[in-house]
């Protein structure tokens, strides 16, 4: 049986624990948590595992790699945006295939005999079994109750005491089949907790629980953190902790110094100094090169990799994260935590439950109550794929990063700044307007709610520069345009990050202070005249009915168009009527068709490019990465096609041009004019596409990125234009570009049918990672010479 680890989780509720890296990299005695997962079920004959991820998947990439080392096969999937639990298991069922398998958290603790359940699910042929456990505190988890045979009968989520009817809670690990996945969607976030599960039990199909017995912990804050370390070291769970045990209840990766005090249970990992008079434990825990002073106390306490406790300083019922350090005869009480690089002064004394974020200090002498936290954690802050800055709010896009990003801008002179309505989104543009007027810059704000909205600002008025920001739970999005509305060239990206790096910002005397202004830009100017462009240029023969499902901002933009187009525009889809999605900031369209086909954006943009040649055009511009298909279909017109970063200005003043081909809204009025104008559903127009499958892999490199695109060039024996490679080859295209945000090649295979597209995309893949694998071993042996 196959697994999937899901290991995308930021860990809020963990910080300032987990600061800076996903929740299943939290160390725990020596190795991140995931690892333990990793274990287990190695222990359980499962081997061939997928990983979801999400928040800053490199960093688990880079340590976990093809999962070779620990005796595994790993194989990644990386969502681009969050796909709910049930969605990014989705992703993963190209390598899955039609068996069972099984889906477990990468951040849990636990010993549960996962064959056992394996087998209950085999045994009754059931759709889905979740694994459940017997919990003394049920309130923070979702409860389910079963019947005799152990069929579920109900969910209870959150409950309050008067609700608790059951013990049993829902571990988050389950067997399921693909009877089961076939009910979640090709597309949106879905999860398995709030929609897959509920809709198994109302169809009535088989879906059973499984208690077992043994250790499951939920390691969602600091708090539960440490009552898993303390568990383990009452040997309550059954874990590998790596190193020798030297005596009943301690475990030392070294000879202990004499002179010290050493009350057991406590785990001690090597490059550890422990200088005389110190008194350690019980229930301690101390990482590698991690030094504990003189006449020191920690007690219930977990120092990790490089921090520092120093002479008569105490501990107790802390975490002291990596770099941090607690200075002399200060006082940490319980529930105290230092971030990494955090630092408790000469006599500070740092009450219950009191936090320092990263580098943050609580000076000498002074007595917290309450925690010291940044709004932004200083950091190098580059464009990713897409020309968008990504962050996560509170984290590396607070106030303070806007502010400086604001006062580069502002050099500019007229900067364009919109927000998503909420909070954070609009506190953050409030920072970003301070420091744009502060550098002297005039502020042009506006109240549409959606990036690409923003896009059309930038253009309309040619803006210099500007800025939309974008919130969608705890992750911010940072859209830059230029005048055309186009995300900035590399040139201009690669000049903005090296001023942030720099952190030199232009501030003007008072009589220079920028102004600021309010466009009164309406949804409904904005939405009649991106209709108007997209008509076709004559008004619709018959009145389309159509159906946009979301309510997002991006979705009600499509709303908005598709009512000025003259669109008799619906809540649900139906069949006989077509209906439209936005994702990406609004830049990306999907759609389903009359009869329920789901149609992906590269169907839709080979569609617009049919449109674009059946009105005369003659040519048109796509971005590096579009389908093939775009090809074939202007070949058929004798038209020309260019690429973006491959034929430079022309391409992408005709790219600005036509918002056809980079706005959902425009794509979806220029389609619906079409069928208005020639009768058709669109079923029928996009069966007049060339049919082309597409099939995509990530391969994360261990290597640099542009050596192996190198090694790929120069085995194919072809210059590289733009972005990526483009391959024709047998009957079909392969497309390989680097990814910005981690070191991995995306690859895209198409072809007439998938199979043909899944071929070229895996083989092209292999090689690629062959290549890297070279590439290492290359560099290895350099050094080694060296």
């Amino acid at each position: 049986m196959k697994a999937v680890i899901m290991a995308g989780g930021e860990g809020t509720r963990l910080r300032p624990l987990s600061l800076g890296v996903p929740k299943p990299m939290t160390p725990l005695f020596g190795r991140p948590v995931m690892e333990h997962i990793i274990t287990l079920l190695k222990r359980h004959h499962i081997t061939d595992i997928c990983v979801t991820l999400c928040y800053k998947p490199q960093s688990v990439m880079d340590y976990f790699g093809s999962g070779e080392q620990l005796g595994v096969q790993l194989t990644y999937f990386v969502e681009e945006e969050p796909l709910g639990t049930a969605g990014s298991v989705r992703n993963c069922l190209s390598h899955l295939g039609r068996e069972d398998f099984l889906v477990i958290s990468g951040d849990c603790v636990c010993d549960l005999d996962l064959t056992e359940a394996i087998q209950a699910h085999q045994e009754r042929e059931s759709c889905a079994t979740l694994v459940l456990y017997a919990h003394p505190k049920p309130l923070e988890y979702g409860l389910v109750l079963t019947d005799e045979q152990g069929r579920v009968q109900r969910f209870v989520e959150k409950p309050s005491w008067g609700q608790v009817v059951t013990n049993m809670v829902n571990t988050g690990i389950y067997i399921l089949s693909p009877r089961a996945m076939e009910l979640v969607p090709q597309q949106g976030p879905f999860d398995f907790g709030k929609d897959l599960f509920p809709t198994l039990l109302e169809q009535r199909m088989p879906l059973y629980g499984c208690p077992l017995e043994g250790y499951w912990c939920d390691m969602g804050d600091c708090g539960a953190y440490l009552k898993c370390v303390q568990d383990t070291l009452d040997g309550r769970v059954t874990m590998d902790l790596n190193i020798p045990q030297r005596s009943d209840g301690i475990w030392s990766a070294q000879s202990l110094p004499q002179g010290i005090t050493l009350t057991p249970p406590c785990w001690i990992d090597r490059d550890v100094e422990l200088e005389p008079g110190a008194i350690v434990g019980p229930y301690a825990v101390i990482s590698r090169e991690c030094r504990v002073g003189e006449r020191a106390v920690v007690q219930r306490s977990v120092l990790l990799e490089g921090t520092a406790v120093d002479s008569r300083a105490s501990l107790d019922g802390t975490i002291l994260c990596p770099g941090s350090a607690a200075q002399k005869k200060s006082i940490l009480k319980d529930g105290a935590v230092l971030g990494d690089n955090a630092l408790a002064e000469e006599g500070a004394i740092l009450l219950e439950r009191v936090r320092l974020w990263p580098g943050q200090t609580a000076p000498a002498g002074c007595r917290l109550a309450r925690s010291i936290t940044s709004g932004s954690q200083k950091g190098v802050h580059r464009f990713g794929d897409g020309g968008v800055i990504r962050g996560v709010l509170g984290e590396d896009l607070g106030p303070d990063a806007l502010l400086g990003i604001g006062s580069v801008l502002g050099v500019e002179g007229q900067v364009g700044l919109g927000c998503s309505n909420t909070p954070g989104a609009r506190m953050l543009a409030r920072a970003a307007a301070a420091g744009a007027a502060a550098a002297g810059g005039q502020v042009l704000t506006y109240g549409l709610d959606s990036p690409v909205q923003g896009a059309w600002v930038s253009a309309s008025r040619m803006l210099p520069i500007s800025l939309f920001i974008e919130e969608g739970e705890e992750r911010v999005f940072l859209h830059f345009f230029d005048r055309q509305g186009l995300p900035l060239e590399r040139a201009r990206e690669r000049k903005l990050e090296h001023a942030l790096l720099q952190g030199e910002f232009r501030r003007v005397r008072a009589r220079q202070v920028g102004q600021m202004e309010r466009l009164e830009l309406t949804r409904r100017q904005w939405a009649d005249q991106v209709a108007a462009a997209a008509s076709l240029g004559h008004p619709a023969l018959r009145r389309v009915t159509v159906a946009v499902e979301g309510n997002g901002p991006d979705d009600r933009a499509i709303r908005a168009v598709l009512l000025s187009l003259g669109c008799q525009v619906e809540d649900r889809w139906r069949p006989g009527i077509p209906a439209f999605r936005a994702s990406h900031g609004g830049f990306c369209l999907t759609a389903q068709d009359e009869r329920g086909a789901i149609l992906d954006s590269s169907q839709l943009l080979a569609l617009v490019a049919l449109i674009e040649m059946e009105n005369g055009s003659g040519r048109l511009a796509v971005p590096s990465g579009a389908s093939a298909a775009v090809d074939l279909v202007a070949a058929g017109y004798d038209g020309t096609v260019l690429r973006l970063d491959r034929d430079g200005k022309p391409a992408r003043d005709l790219y600005a041009a036509q918002p056809w081909f980079w706005s959902a809204p425009s794509a979806a009025a220029r389609i619906c004019a079409r069928m208005g104008v020639s009768g058709q559903k669109l079923d029928a127009l996009i069966s007049k596409t060339p049919r082309f499958s597409s099939w995509r892999r990530e391969v994360p490199l261990s290597s640099d990125r542009g050596r192996v695109m190198e090694a790929m060039v120069r085995e194919q024996g072809r210059t590289c234009g733009g972005e990526g490679l483009r391959v024709h080859t047998g009957g079909g295209w392969v497309y390989l570009v680097p990814l910005a945000r981690r070191s991995a090649l995306r690859v895209v295979g198409e072809g007439p049918d998938l199979e043909i597209a899944a071929e070229l995309c895996d083989f092209y893949a292999g090689r690629a990672a062959q290549l890297d694998r070279a590439i290492s071993e290359q560099c290895a042996q350099e050094r080694d010479k060296k």
